[in-house]
């Protein structure tokens, strides 16, 4: 029988600072990301994306919702992005219109 897949914590501790802070974002997917740097940086980004009407540039709601959109900067999108330290403090916060990588 396989093991039921444990939630990563960093996203638990993301989602609760989108309840928080950014209550506009908390339906939003969020994607996980491992930096690397020197000791005392960042050591994940966690990314959220969200359309707030339908795409005039045509692209789906569904790619949109997952982080496939073509456009790299749309004034309907808001985006944040989370760093997080090992400890899964935020570090910093980042609101935009643009498409992360």
């Amino acid at each position: 029988m396989a093991r039921r897949k444990r939630p990563n914590p960093f996203l638990a501790i993301a989602q609760t600072y989108l309840h928080q802070h950014m209550p506009e974002m908390v339906g939003a997917q969020l994607q996980l990301r491992m930096l690397d740097g020197p000791p005392g940086s960042p050591r994940y980004a966690v990314t959220a994306e969200q359309c707030m009407n339908t795409c005039p540039y045509g692209v789906p709601v569904a790619l949109a919702a997952v982080g496939k959109c073509t456009m790299i900067c749309c004034p309907l999108r808001r985006t944040v992005r989370l760093l997080l330290d090992r400890r899964g403090t935020v570090m910093h916060a980042t609101r935009s219109d643009i498409h992360w990588n």
